[in-house]
């Protein structure tokens, strides 16, 4: 069992290594966060290659593998027109809406990528004659995963320093020219004529070109719309906010939780670094129960100045409420040390200020008067 996992495992790491699905993993990394690409990539290969552990070799008696290979190749040329379609709006909305769309996204273009590739064929042919398919699978999935990680560590590292409107071609690109390639060598030979070629070749330049001038334009057009604006006018509020909360502590003694994951105030301080810096940030509720907060270690002045700023920043937020916005999840975390609970918030202001008054009047007041002069 040991045996055909570890095989099979070092066998896709060195089928993979510089391959299209490595190289996928790090355009991904450049755009989105390492988690977000780690479980596409994941979740992609898992289906991919349980597919081909499910069907064995008879794979290749259902379907074409020559057929797939072609169909896998037109979605990758249509996956490269869309992204060279959208605006930049279109991207920071689409991922700020659906914060599970990045890790749809790569576990679709992942798995498509792999459709009759060496690796599923390999997958299929090391099933085929295994005791134990699941440990192939489990070795399979774990050489992607691997060869993957080295991509997504690069790619992660690229995004910093390349605009995000220059990946968005490159990504495009690398699309393309994967799409572009399993056409060519997949396509009956009858059709690849030198008259056929040079038409393909010539209206696709033209298409790509005119998008790719489209999206310039888009982009130049878009210095600053009013979802731009507002997404401005919140992360200035969350730097304010997060320098007082950066703050709280009365002491620089470290607390039993300070730096750990059950420190309420410590997540709360990840959160925001992780919106400011365009990476997925972790809800509260997901492990509200684990979460610690002592409130004699925290300047309540503070606390409850931060609490005014971000109640104030919804104002500036998405039309509609999440409870799962940055925004909400710090509110809670200085409403617990505020008044050691959290108030309920539906989006309804005048509700909420109405449970405010109950537990403090004065602070209900300040937040009033904040938001009639903002």
């Amino acid at each position: 069992m040991l045996q055909e996992l570890v095989t099979s495992c070092l066998l896709i790491v060195a089928a993979e290594m510089g391959d299209k699905s490595q190289i996928l993993a790090m355009t991904f990394a450049a755009r989105y966060s390492v988690r977000q690409v780690m479980l596409g990539v994941f979740f992609g290969i898992l289906l991919n290659h349980g597919i081909a552990v499910a069907l064995g070799s008879s794979l290749s008696r259902i379907v074409s593998l020559d057929l797939v290979r072609m169909a896998a190749g037109a979605l990758f040329v249509f996956f490269a027109f869309l992204s060279l379609a959208k605006s930049d709006d279109d991207e920071l909305e689409s991922a700020e809406s659906n914060r599970y769309g990045p890790v749809l996204t790569v576990a679709m273009a992942v798995f498509i990528s792999e459709l009759g590739d060496k690796t599923q064929l390999a997958t299929i042919t090391l099933a085929s004659s295994s005791r134990y398919p699941l440990f192939v699978l489990a070795g399979t999935v774990s050489g992607m995963v691997i060869t993957s990680a080295i991509g997504i560590l690069v790619g992660s590292q690229m995004g910093e320093r390349v605009p995000e409107f220059a990946m968005r071609i490159v990504s495009a690109l690398v699309f393309l020219l994967f799409g572009v390639s399993s056409l060519y060598q997949n396509l009956p030979q009858t059709w690849l004529t030198l008259p056929n070629v040079f038409m393909a070749s010539a209206v696709l330049s033209a298409v790509v070109l005119l998008l790719m001038w489209r999206a310039w334009k888009i982009h130049k057009s878009q210095a600053m719309t009013p979802y731009k604006a507002r997404a401005e006018r919140l992360r200035q509020h969350l730097l304010g906010i997060k320098a007082l909360v950066d703050d709280l502590c009365l002491t620089d003694e470290r607390c039993p939780h300070c730096g750990s994951d059950h420190c309420m105030l410590e997540t709360a301080r990840e959160n925001i670094e992780a919106f400011l810096n365009k990476k997925a940030a972790v809800p509260l509720s997901n492990r509200w129960g684990q979460l610690q907060v002592d409130r004699r270690r925290f300047d309540l002045g503070k606390a409850r100045e931060a609490l005014c700023r971000t109640v104030v920043a919804c104002q500036h937020c998405d039309p509609g409420h999440r409870d799962t916005c940055v925004l909400n999840e710090t509110r809670k975390v200085l409403e617990k040390i505020c008044f050691d609970k959290v108030l309920p918030y539906t989006g309804d202001m005048d509700a909420y200020l109405a449970e405010m008054e109950r537990e403090s009047p004065v602070l209900a007041s300040k937040i009033r008067t904040m938001l009639n002069t903002h």
